[in-house]
């Protein structure tokens, strides 16, 4: 890999977490019920911290002069209007996953490129993603109680 694909494989991560689902239900202000406004403050911290490693991506790009592409986000996501709380956080968590997957793979490629500044970077990003993970994890163990007695 050249230093141009390193700087491409980092944007490219960078816009799948800048335009991820989380990243859009954070934006999309999701109704919830009064008794769940918890959850939906909970799901806006994690986006937070998402974007806080964006913006490790972008310093990053930043000081390579890189010129960055954010993204926009995906179509789909128009067709996930609607959608109860359960069903809402099994997609963010599956999304996420997608992320760490990403993330996980760049590390290897960046390292076998020989750059361990950024793969230092997305290692460390990687970390916080995973966090976001399991807490969305939480999230949806917290939730199966309630949708089981919905039934």
């Amino acid at each position: 890999m050249t230093c141009q694909d390193n700087e491409i494989l980092l944007n490219n991560t960078l816009i799948q977490m800048s335009c991820s689902f989380l990243q859009y239900v954070s934006e999309s202000w999701p109704w919830v019920r009064l008794d769940a406004t918890a959850i939906e403050e909970q799901v806006r911290v994690l986006a937070a911290r998402q974007r806080q490693d964006v913006g490790e991506i972008v310093s990053l790009l930043t000081a390579r002069e890189y010129h960055i592409d954010f993204g926009s986000f995906p179509t789909e996501y128009t067709d996930q209007q609607f959608l109860g709380l359960n069903v809402l956080i099994g997609r963010l968590r599956h999304s996420q996953k997608l992320i760490c997957d990403r993330i996980s793979l760049g590390v290897t490629s960046l390292e076998s490129a020989g750059d361990s500044e950024a793969s230092e970077t997305l290692r460390v990003v990687g970390q916080h993603e995973a966090a976001v993970l399991k807490a969305l994890g939480e999230i949806e163990q917290e939730l199966q109680p309630a949708a089981a007695k919905a039934r």
